[in-house]
């Protein structure tokens, strides 16, 4: 069974390397055709007096390219910071400290519970002070945050995982607002460097550092033989992300709140009368929630599937987790193939079709035990994943006005905390109708062990609860679910 993954993953990686080969040489034509473009303009110049645009758009090339080299670097480099704790915190507190899981639970739940609070302000305060102020802030309080894992303080780890989800909720507001209003201000839009583009390139370079800090993250816990590693690792990449920031960034502010009528406009689209960013709002909460639900499950619905084919080796985690990176990577690059052939169809098309495909490759899994076809269906998750962020950050970007962009982007991460912190509160009940669902066994289909005597019923569910610290499930398997007497 370990083949079928291996081939799936080098298929992913067959299809991502011609698809960027492509993307490569499509861009090398535009450069080149540029170029020709350029000395035809330099020719004509005596005699039709073009200097001026000339110059224009080589300075607007210059422009777009110094813009990509200051920004895509820090993206990196604080996506692998994020990328690099993920893995890992709940098997620090759980195994390596020793707490126990309802203090496990708590600790999660404050750090959603302080991302809902600070999207209240934190995009109004990056407005108002500077979005390039508010990026390292973000650099400085996740480095805290890292630091508490250091101490066995509970008092600290709490109070690291509340910077922690300031922290998050500042990462996922102004660094796009940032670049969206840099963007904009620079008159990037006049290139070839389209906003669709840096979106799908975003996610393309999110999906490739999650598979490289995940490998990085697991050499650093075998080096040092703690999971505190990966934490410091995280500081040291927020180090020069904070140096590119503060040597290389522009600032760039809002005015939300600086007269009455900003004020009133964004009270509006907090209450939700502003009907475009209340539909961003409740589509990015229903869909960012079900991928949250998502990563809490893929793994025992697989291993449910496994066990109901009789197989009882080892998922590849590892690998599984690759091919799910390969085809979030494929939908970024899929995204940007449609977006920049208008004829297909439109951003907000795209974002419509996005969130149907996903409904139904979830919806479907319920239906089909396979663990080939469950294994596709969640890849299909994925390649939708990769095509919905960049087509929700593409239409953020068009709807909210760079004047109030961090304070409404922060605004729209509330519902989405609100229900995480409402999903950890029912997560022992979510993980045994998940099993129900996903591990029923094969006698459900031929009755009773009594047969139709009456006897008493034993149904094979496989009953998967968490495994501490292995990333794994424990299997409990014969229910008894005969009636009562």
């Amino acid at each position: 069974m370990d083949f079928f993954y291996q081939l799936n993953l080098a298929a992913f990686v067959l299809v991502n390397g011609s698809m960027v080969y492509h993307q490569y040489r499509q861009d090398k034509r535009a450069e080149f055709s540029e170029k020709i473009q350029d000395s035809d303009a330099e020719n004509d110049t005596a005699d039709e007096g073009r200097s001026t645009s000339k110059s224009s758009t080589v300075a607007s090339a210059s422009s777009a390219k110094q813009f990509t080299n200051i920004f895509f670097p820090v993206y990196v480099l604080v996506w692998g910071a994020d990328w690099l704790q993920g893995p890992f915190i709940y098997v620090l507190y759980k195994d390596e400290k020793k707490l126990p899981e309802e203090i496990v639970a708590r600790l999660f739940t404050t750090g959603f519970l302080a991302g809902a609070v600070s999207a209240l302000f934190v995009g109004s305060l990056a407005d108002r002070f500077g979005r390039k102020n508010a990026c390292l802030a973000y650099c400085a309080i996740t480095s805290l945050s890292c630091l508490s894992v250091l101490s066995n303080n509970i008092s600290v780890l709490f109070a690291g995982r509340a910077l922690g989800g300031l922290g998050t909720t500042l990462m996922y507001t102004v660094f796009e607002a940032w670049m969206v209003t840099e963007y904009n201000q620079r008159g990037l839009e006049r290139t070839r460097l389209k906003l669709s583009s840096i979106f799908g390139r975003m996610i393309t370079l999110s999906s490739v550092v999650a598979v490289l800090a995940g490998l990085v993250g697991q050499v650093f816990v075998s080096w040092t033989k703690t999971n505190c590693a990966p934490f410091v690792a995280s500081i040291c990449c927020l180090a020069p992300a904070s140096f590119i920031i503060a040597s290389k960034w522009s600032e760039n502010f809002g005015d939300s709140g600086s007269n009455p009528k900003e004020k009133k406009d964004s009270l509006k689209l907090l209450l939700g009368v502003d009907k475009q960013v209340l539909t961003l709002g409740l589509t990015s909460c229903c869909f960012e929630g079900s991928m949250y639900l998502f990563i809490f499950f893929w793994s025992p619905a697989l291993k449910s599937s496994h066990l109901l084919a009789h197989q009882h080796s080892a998922l590849p985690f590892g690998i599984i987790f690759a091919s799910f990176m390969g085809a979030m990577m494929l939908g970024s690059m899929l995204f940007t193939k449609i977006l920049t052939d208008k004829r297909w169809m439109t951003c907000r098309e795209l974002l419509q079709t996005v969130v149907v495909l996903a409904s139904g490759s979830l919806l479907f899994t319920i239906f089909f035990r396979s663990e080939w076809i469950t294994f596709w269906l969640f890849c299909l998750f994925e390649l939708c994943v990769g095509m919905y962020f960049p087509a929700m950050g593409y239409q953020k970007g068009k709807v909210v006005g760079d004047g109030e962009r961090a304070h409404i982007y922060g605004l729209l991460r509330i519902p989405f905390n609100i229900f995480v912190v409402v999903a950890l509160s029912l997560t022992k009940e979510a993980v045994e109708i998940r099993s129900i669902h996903y591990a029923r066994g094969p006698s459900d289909h031929i009755g009773s062990r009594g047969g139709d005597c009456g006897g008493s019923s034993t149904t094979s569910f496989a009953f998967l609860t968490p495994e501490a610290g292995k990333g794994g499930f424990t299997l409990v398997e014969d229910i008894d679910n005969s009636p009562a007497p």
